[in-house]
């Protein structure tokens, strides 16, 4: 059974490699997941043309140029942090102010979220995917709307608003 399942998983990514490789041309065989000569050959041609190291299998530098994950789904595009910023801050109060005082205004959350046992990631002003889940959590706890945001409810709870 466990290895009917690494089959599978082998599949996927063979697959996700198969389409890439054949949408920038270096592939012309069927996409079906079957690793073969071809494959091989397209991911040399891949591999010498990117300037990587060139042995025709799916190594995980040629994966991540690839731009494929270990489970073949595409590989996760950092999101940038103004737009994380404006995420966070969506439908509140503070999304029209200036990045400083959202900024400091995530700092102060991560360190009180941080006392209050709902957060453990590092106290630098950067919103996250750990930081919106304790957001979350501590909304649940307060019986607040668990958007993951700072919305008026949420920044008045954590004393966060000015005055």
């Amino acid at each position: 059974m466990l290895l009917f399942a690494v089959a599978a998983h082998a599949d996927d990514v063979v697959l996700a490699a198969q389409a890439k490789l054949k949408k920038q041309g270096f592939y012309e065989g069927g996409v079906d997941g079957q690793w073969g000569s071809q494959t091989a050959a397209a991911v040399r041609r891949y591999q010498l043309a990117k300037d990587l190291k060139v042995n025709g299998e799916l190594t995980p530098e040629t994966r991540k140029s690839l731009g494929i994950s270990e489970s073949g789904k595409p590989a996760a595009t950092p999101v940038p942090k103004y737009v994380a910023i404006a995420d966070i801050f969506k439908g509140g109060p503070y999304i029209s102010v200036g990045p400083e005082m959202q900024i400091a205004t995530i700092r102060k959350a991560q360190k009180s979220l941080k006392l209050l046992g709902y957060y453990s990631g590092p106290v630098d002003g950067n919103p996250s995917p750990a930081l919106q889940e304790a957001i979350k959590a501590w909304q649940k706890s307060a019986r607040f709307h668990q958007s993951g945001r700072f919305d008026e409810d949420t920044l008045k709870g954590l004393d966060l608003m000015p005055g």
